[in-house]
């Protein structure tokens, strides 16, 4: 059997934080081909970006492992930041990588996990026999779960960060997208998925919809452009939302989709 490539993320810093030494060794012995970096701590210039570009490549690692703390799991800024990679990934690589949250604290609770990292696999850092648990992991494929719709982000300097959503499959009749938490909507466009086109005509588009869902406020904008499994909806999200809300016109359907950060 081929040996399995892994990028670690170490999460971990500041005052007080464990060393990864220990954690590539053990990583070394069980097997695995172990390259990555610490986590970059940058928000304001998107530097989860450069994490994704690690991993997003069909030549990207077998596994992604996140190494990390429940402090450092409980941090408003890593949890999106994670989940926009996590996002990234999946959008972008057809043979999908096995993604671990190894908690270095103990075993990480999935309840409290951002929504795309609810299907990791949790692994405690600190029991016996851990790294096996991981090569056991990659003996089956990597699946990601099924979601009515699909999620992709780009994100730089100059242009913002675009939050692209659509249908998994069939057609959506129009599209909606909100946040909360602070975060503004300030664009939106609609175009082939994969790319933010250059040029965009928007149906019957509502700006500054106030929505209420489960408790939480969003405000959230929408247009009536009919959607298939290859056109996107692209919306400029300025700051870090807590929450987003994806779904088909308002008028037209009702049902809506609710992504935790």
């Amino acid at each position: 059997m081929a040996q399995k490539t892994l990028w670690l993320t170490w999460m971990a810093a500041g005052d007080g934080a464990p060393s990864p030494q220990g954690t590539v060794e053990a990583l070394h012995k069980c097997g695995f081909a172990v390259t990555g970096a610490p986590w970059v701590d940058d928000p304001k210039e998107f530097a989860w970006t450069e994490l994704a570009e690690q991993l997003k490549g069909e030549n990207g690692p077998d596994v992604w492992i996140i190494a990390a703390r429940t402090q450092d799991l409980a941090n408003v800024e890593h949890r999106f930041g994670l989940s926009m990679v996590t996002a990234m990934v999946r959008a972008d690589r057809k043979k999908l990588p096995h993604i671990a949250i190894v908690g270095l604290d103990g075993m990480p609770a999935q309840g409290g996990l951002p929504t795309l990292l609810q299907s990791c696999r949790l692994v405690d850092g600190k029991a016996a026999g851990w790294t096996a648990k991981l090569l056991t992991m990659t003996l089956a494929p990597a699946t990601a779960p099924a979601e009515p719709f699909r999620l992709r982000v780009s994100a730089q300097k100059v242009l913002g960060m675009w939050l692209e959503v659509g249908p998994s499959t069939g057609e959506w009749s129009g599209a909606m997208l909100g946040v909360a938490g602070g975060a503004k909507i300030s664009n939106h466009a609609v175009g082939p998925q994969g790319g933010l086109p250059e040029r965009t005509v928007l149906e019957y588009k509502l700006e500054g919809l106030e929505l209420e869902v489960g408790g939480d406020s969003y405000v959230a904008w929408a247009v009536q452009n009919r959607l298939a499994a290859t056109d996107s909806y692209y919306v400029k999200v300025d700051g870090t939302p807590t929450r987003l809300l994806v779904g088909q016109h308002p008028d037209v359907d009702p049902e809506v989709s609710v992504v935790s950060f």
